[in-house]
């Protein structure tokens, strides 16, 4: 009688491992805009924090879970991070499985924030984390290879030594038994030690899923939008400062359209992008508050301001309004 119970208690130990580890989960019971400790060991303090996680995470991995002193259920979980992962210790409280099929747009989503995440890193020696080769098309190359990718990476690399992307959001074109087309929008920074740049790319993504994992066989930019520079200048209000590291000549038009206290809702700017305008958010210094103001522009002309201000006010913001700078 012993000797079977032993087998059924090994039995179901066997099938939770492989249920953890086949299983992959999301985060839930978190506020928007919130993160989540993960910690060294299942011990709330300062001490234990290794990380922190997104209250949008997915595409977490269990390794295992046990009762803590406190009574409660932890877990020793794996995030994806572009090529790397945070390990540790998280309340169990906070998991729920993200599902069974793994071509769920979930999934898709998960896997590009992380494909895009791995660019702002030098993670050459994992291409082949994210890429099938040869790829059809690289953006306007087409049957790329391994080592050919890896030459356009390594100068990308030395030429912007600081980069930051945002996937902002993912669309389902088309779905296909031997491939899925997803179109993206990303919010992108570059810095070196001289110049930076900003602004926006919409594109087309092929992705193909083998063994149960994607990987991109072809991107293309659909839209390349870089965000115009003006230059560092105080207007008139003594109390605000425009500080932007943008080159301008002359006299710029621009259509003011919001003033926030943080970064604009993404859902908005990207509602101004798919309407065909170029955005700028520049940081002003009003009544000892730092403030962002939203522009739509520059135009280098009032006559063009106008005539785009009666578009902008039917599609953006009907208090919208010209100004010069």
């Amino acid at each position: 009688m012993y000797n079977l119970v032993m087998k059924r208690i090994i039995l179901l130990i066997i099938i939770t491992i492989g249920f953890i580890n086949a299983t992959e989960y999301r985060l839930v019971h978190l506020k928007k805009g919130r993160r989540l400790n993960v910690r060294e060991a299942p011990v709330i303090n300062s001490a234990t924090t290794v990380g922190t996680i997104p209250a949008y995470a997915e595409g977490i991995t269990i390794r295992e879970c046990k009762y803590a002193r406190d009574g409660k259920e932890w877990c020793y979980i794996s995030y994806p991070m572009g090529a790397e992962h945070l390990d540790g210790w998280v309340r169990r409280y906070f998991l729920a499985p993200m599902g069974k099929d793994t071509t769920s747009y979930i999934y898709i989503k998960s896997f590009l924030k992380n494909y895009y995440k791995a660019d702002e890193e030098n993670f050459l020696d994992k291409l082949k984390v994210f890429y099938r080769f040869p790829m059809q098309q690289y953006f306007y190359k087409k049957n790329v290879n391994l080592i050919q990718l890896r030459t356009k990476k390594v100068a990308f690399y030395k030429k912007w030594s600081i980069r930051r992307y945002n996937l902002l959001s993912v669309k389902v074109l088309k779905r296909r038994e031997n491939y899925i087309d997803v179109r993206t929008v990303v919010r992108w920074r570059l810095k070196n030690r001289n110049n930076s740049e900003s602004g926006k790319d919409i594109q087309k993504v092929r992705l193909v899923h083998e063994d149960n994992k994607f990987k991109v066989l072809a991107i293309k930019n659909l839209r390349h939008i870089v965000d115009p520079k003006v230059p560092k200048e105080e207007i008139l209000d003594s109390n605000i400062t425009i500080e932007d590291n943008n080159v301008s000549i002359g006299k710029q038009f621009y259509i003011k359209i919001g003033s926030f206290f943080s970064k604009p809702n993404e859902n908005y700017l990207l509602h101004i992008s798919e309407n065909g305008f170029n955005y700028i958010i520049q940081d002003a210094i009003q009544d000892g508050d730092i403030i962002k103001r939203l522009y739509i522009g520059p135009y280098s002309s009032e006559s063009r301001a106008i005539e785009v201000l009666k578009d902008i006010r039917v599609k953006i913001n009907k208090n919208a309004y010209i100004q010069s700078f």
